[in-house]
């Protein structure tokens, strides 16, 4: 998931529990939308915050993003987006909701959207000549807490979850 300030927010799935996922989706906790870059949640919120207890709402894979991490054994990497239980783009997705809404903007406007960049990219202190020293396997993160990464599973990189 890309959350509204554009950091990656992610999770691991059991194989079982994702392919179950990638049918009918899976549930993410609304955090991601509730706080910023640093972790400090935003005071203004009306879909989620604390007056909603930042319930999971219902994540969509999106299966054409795949790819693999190197740094991280090479596991399997999708993107998921926010959706109604109706299957409809989530309200606040980055991805789709806001993105649909803008186009749709523009296109009252009398423009037409006819592309997007999404970047994506993490953040590691690291050089070319330290990340060959470790066979290129753990990459220290650049800031601790949830800017993309965090150290967990003995010692391995992995995507933090928000749950």
């Amino acid at each position: 998931m890309t959350d509204i300030d554009g950091v990656l927010r992610g999770k691991y799935l059991h194989k079982d529990k994702f392919l179950a996922a990638a049918e009918s989706g899976f549930g993410f906790c609304t955090w991601s939308s509730a706080g910023d870059a640093s972790d400090a949640p935003y005071d203004n919120t009306v879909w989620t915050g604390w007056h909603t207890g930042f319930p999971d709402a219902l994540v969509q894979l999106d299966l054409a993003t795949f790819r693999r991490v190197p740094w991280d054994g090479g596991v399997p990497f999708f993107l998921g987006d926010f959706v109604e239980p109706s299957g409809a783009p989530g309200e606040v997705c980055p991805r789709q909701g806001v993105q649909a809404r803008a186009s749709k903007r523009a296109a009252k406007l009398g423009f037409e959207v006819l592309t997007g960049l999404e970047y994506e990219w993490f953040n590691f202190r690291e050089t070319p000549q330290s990340m060959a020293a470790k066979n290129y396997v753990s990459p220290t993160p650049i800031t601790p807490g949830m800017f993309g990464y965090s150290m967990t599973r003995a010692g391995r990189t992995s995507p933090t979850s928000r749950r």
